[in-house]
């Protein structure tokens, strides 16, 4: 099992619908994006470390499923 890991903050909002407050939005998304690549505080985690955590999770869930599967019966 993964270690548990701090959640990403939840301040993500849901796009506007409005046109122009859409367009005002996502220059905001995309400079708050920016901002954050180039802080030199970030931590940057390898894909193959991305990878090999969903595989760990998936064959976990897969377990799991299989167990209720079994279990139902």
């Amino acid at each position: 099992m993964i270690p548990d890991q701090p959640l990403p903050p939840d301040d993500f909002d849901l796009p506007p619908e409005d046109e122009a407050e859409y367009d005002a939005w996502f220059r905001a998304q995309v400079e708050a994006g920016l901002l954050e690549a180039d802080d030199p505080n970030t931590e940057w985690i390898p894909n193959e470390v991305i990878l090999q955590e969903n595989a760990i999770l998936r064959a976990e869930l897969e377990a799991m499923i299989e167990a209720q599967k079994k279990h139902k019966k």
